[in-house]
């Protein structure tokens, strides 16, 4: 940020500095011939403080203010503000403000903000890059991406928020959020994922609704978690409500995701087919024992217009035996709720709350579950 405070002391530098080379324009103005002050041929080779061009302005350097319909073509670098009706090109170096109805073209590193209406570009970056569909550096950015689709970088640090994607060939220091992926390489930090995040070595949360990929990633939190150091497993149970579940838990050091499907015996009209899906915590004692929390929905089959769903907190030590066995029980708290009015059978007899009506049940009762689980 240092560096998009100091473009304004170039600004008011560049009189002094650049009037003293020898083709050093302050002001250029380009309505077409014969409403020109410069020869459209050579203007590539003037630096100019100010410029302000009908159509296509063309120049070697901008120090202050460079004004076009169309397009800025900057051979070499840029200072203070760019501002075009379809593109801003900088050859080399650019401080400052761009700003473009179609795109932003940096060759090399720009330091300062960069808004279009379709696609930023920069070797490498530092400040603010707002697209309407994607911002891209070649190299590092460190700062904030804003896009409707794709943000890419080289490596970075800051902030990328995007509708789609957001990737970093190289690591990512600060938060990635997107509506479906995140990808980078190693992440110190947060991704934040609709769908999936893909990393290498993460130090932070990762957090997708469906899927988290990793090397190394200690609290990777989605109902799938594939972690190269972690754990993953099958585990079958069996609760108070008659639910005989097989699960797949995976995740890593200390939370893992949870998908299973079962039978319940107790379900008189419908399915009997019960699905859940949750997450969970580890907080581990010894190399033997852990305590599992695990926050769970669970759906009960009955017909599509009578359903019972059932969400639960289950508190649950955790023993290790024979390296890839565990066996787990403890006590849940549940809420569940049924507009499947002759479902009685479910429901314990005493409950902590309950409330009926004419087209729907809720309860609020301790139960419990006990399971054994095995580990790949």
């Amino acid at each position: 940020m240092k560096k998009l405070l100091l473009f304004l002391l170039c600004a008011l530098l560049s009189f002094t500095a650049f009037s003293q080379e020898k083709k050093f324009r302050p002001v250029q103005i380009n309505f077409g011939f014969p409403l020109s002050t410069i020869n459209v041929k050579k203007a590539k080779e003037y630096t100019n403080a100010f410029s302000i061009n009908l159509l296509v302005g063309i120049s070697k350097n901008e120090r202050s203010l460079a004004l076009a319909g169309i397009s800025n073509v900057i051979a070499n670098n840029a200072t203070g503000l760019q501002i075009a009706s379809v593109s801003n090109y900088i050859g080399n170096a650019g401080y400052g403000i761009a700003v473009a109805g179609v795109t932003n073209i940096n060759k090399g590193s720009y330091n300062g903000i960069q808004v279009s209406g379709v696609y930023n570009y920069s070797g490498s970056g530092n400040g603010i890059a707002v697209a309407g569909v994607a911002n891209m550096s070649k190299g590092s950015y460190n700062g904030i991406q804003v896009s409707a689709v794709y943000n890419y970088s080289g490596s970075g640090n800051g902030i990328a928020v995007t509708g789609v994607a957001n990737m970093s060939k190289g690591a990512y220091n600060g938060l990635q959020l997107s509506g479906v992926t995140n990808i980078a390489g190693d992440v110190k930090g947060l991704q934040f994922a609709g769908v999936m995040n893909i990393a290498k070595k993460v130090k932070g949360v990762q957090f997708a609704t469906i899927l988290n990929v990793a090397e190394e990633s200690d609290f990777p939190i989605a109902f799938i978690n594939i972690i190269k150091n972690g754990k993953m497993g099958v585990a079958l149970s069996y609760d108070n409500m008659n639910n005989t579940m097989l699960s797949f838990r995976s995740g890593g050091k200390y939370t893992y995701g949870i998908l299973g499907v079962g039978y319940n015996n107790k379900v008189n009209d419908g399915s009997n087919i019960v699905a859940e899906a949750g997450y969970g915590i580890h907080i581990p004692i010894t190399n033997w024992l852990e305590i599992n929390n695990e926050f769970k929905a669970t759906s009960l089959g009955f017909s599509n217009d009578k359903v019972c769903y059932n969400a639960s907190y289950l508190l649950a030590p955790s023993f290790t035996f024979l390296n890839h066995f565990n066996v787990f029980g403890g006590a849940n708290f549940n809420y569940l709720y049924s507009n499947y009015v002759n479902s009685d059978d479910l429901f314990p007899n005493k409950c902590l709350w309950e409330k009926d009506n004419s087209d729907n049940k809720q309860r609020m009762f301790i139960g419990y579950q006990i399971g054994l689980q095995y580990v790949f």
